[in-house]
């Protein structure tokens, strides 16, 4: 087996550089358009999405009702222009 041998002075000496090079980095998620790549933003994508999902669906869900009431007042128009029909032709029936 080797032993390798580590200078603790160099050791600490290169720890400070790079913490000082790790310190001079920035990380500045919404500045320079660079927020677009990180999944925080695809969340936020994901999440918008789920809301407007959740609008749209009570909206047409909105429209159907509307819909529904309309084909019901059109059903029984239908009908009793029917049974009016009826009457004036002499038919027996509702």
């Amino acid at each position: 087996m080797t032993k390798i041998n580590v200078n603790e002075e160099t050791l600490k000496d290169y720890a400070t550089k790079l913490k000082d090079k790790g310190e001079a980095v920035e990380y500045l998620p919404m500045q320079g358009g660079n927020m677009s790549y990180s999944q925080a933003n695809s969340i936020n994508h994901f999440r918008t999405a789920m809301f407007d999902l959740v609008e749209v669906v009570d909206e047409f869900q909105s429209i159907v009702s509307t819909d529904a009431k309309r084909l019901k007042q059109l059903g029984a128009s239908f009908t009793k222009k029917d049974n009016e029909l009826k009457q004036k032709m002499g038919l027996k029936g509702k």
